[in-house]
Formats: C-alpha cells, structure tokens, sequence
C-alpha cells in the first residue's frame, strides 16, 4: 500500500492482522506468534483481529535489524523466545540452536 495510505491512518491505528502484515512485509504467521509469545497483542473485534500498526511495525524493524551480523542473528533468533528468570549461557545456546535448526 502507498505510503500515502499509511500516513492517513495515525500513529496508533488499528488495523486487521491481514493488513497489517500486508503493510509492512511480514508473514500473518509472523504476527500470530508474536502475539502468541507475548510480544503483541492481538484484539478481537467482532470477527476481526486486530493490532497496532506501530508496534507490528517496531516489532519488525528490530527483526531486521543487524540481522547480518553474527549477533544480530543471534539477538533475531532469541527475539521471540519465552522469557525466563535467570538465563544460563547454555541454556540460551541450546535455544539458538534449536531456532536455527541445528541438532544439539
């Protein structure tokens, strides 16, 4: 959609997942599993579901960010992972090696 379009909906618009995915380039998948690991919040409004357009959009810029370097791949992968009290270097090592499809 036109970046036109996005200006006239407002800072803190709520739109559809749907669309939501659609303007900023992000799978709806993406999106239910941020909700799902706490990182959005997705409203049901009638028979829609919807978000915020600036947190969907703050979620992704920061997915992208840095994602070529070696920790911005690292800090990518462990983004949506479930927060737990006090981390130990191989638990979240066994963690990056789960999300990144390697056997432990």
């Amino acid at each position: 959609m036109a970046d036109g379009f996005e200006r006239t909906l407002g800072k803190y618009a709520s739109v559809t997942v749907e669309a939501a995915a659609r303007l900023v380039d992000v799978d709806v998948a993406t999106i239910r599993h941020w909700s799902a690991v706490g990182s959005i919040e997705i409203e049901q409004r009638g028979d829609m579901d919807v978000v915020r357009l600036d947190q969907v959009r703050q979620l992704t810029d920061s997915s992208r960010v840095g994602a070529g370097t070696r920790f911005g791949s690292i800090r990518a992968l462990l983004r949506d992972a479930e927060k737990i009290e006090s981390p130990s270097v191989v638990g979240l090592q066994e963690l990056v090696r789960e999300k990144a499809g390697y056997a432990s």
